[in-house]
């Protein structure tokens, strides 16, 4: 299997969500505040996220690692954070993590971003983190993307951001298994990304699928 996108209907979740949009748009501003990852490469989305670069990185079969290597984001997790508060800031992390994780019984979060306008992360595939995920994205105004290649097809295909909450999931395969998942996503407004990974069971995935997505 690969990603699909998916409607969150689930108002307990949603609320959650909101109360991270809230944070860390109005309360905290990561664009402020924390690292930012790759500096000078504030005009490289072109570049990174290219049918060129795509091609690169596929070509490099298992020598490439699975993460990411360039991207133009903000970390939004506390080790990251450069302000005045670093335990306030912490404790509100990792209260909101937390109740994310125990509403849906995530396994762990793999990444929280906040990408500035011109934000991007580059084509890579997750091979190294193996593993059944639910990615939720804030867009700002819904200009910005997720591209991704169907691995049984070899179809690159294009899920374009709407405003507000959006959430895609599926399963990142590791090498070998058929089923390596390539991915990069840019945008032109602020954008943030909740991603998060389960594990190796699908009827679990699938039962947290559902009650996100029924009302």
């Amino acid at each position: 299997m690969s990603l699909k996108k998916y409607e969150i209907k689930n108002l307990n979740v949603l609320s959650i969500l909101e109360d991270f949009r809230y944070t860390y748009r109005d309360i905290y501003k990561p664009e402020e505040c924390c690292e930012l990852l790759s500096p000078g490469l504030e005009n490289s989305a072109d570049q990174y996220t290219s049918e060129e670069e795509m091609r690169r990185i596929i070509a490099l079969g298992e020598n490439h690692q699975g993460a990411a290597e360039h991207g133009y984001s903000h970390p939004i997790k506390p080790e990251h954070y450069q302000g005045t508060h670093p335990e306030e800031y912490r404790k509100t992390y990792i209260a909101l993590d937390k109740r994310l994780k125990e509403e849906l019984g995530l396994y762990s979060s793999a990444l929280s971003q906040l990408y500035p306008p011109k934000g991007f992360i580059c084509w890579h595939n997750n091979a190294n983190a193996s593993m059944f995920n639910v990615i939720f994205t804030w867009s700002q105004d819904g200009d910005g993307w997720f591209k991704y290649i169907e691995p049984t097809t070899g179809e690159v295909i294009t899920i374009q951001d709407e405003k507000g909450w959006n959430m895609k999931a599926g399963f990142f395969g590791a090498y070998g298994s058929g089923d390596v998942v390539y991915h990069a996503a840019r945008t032109n407004c602020y954008r943030m990304t909740l991603s998060y990974v389960l594990g190796h069971d699908f009827d679990y995935w699938k039962d947290m699928i559902d009650y996100i997505t029924e009302v």
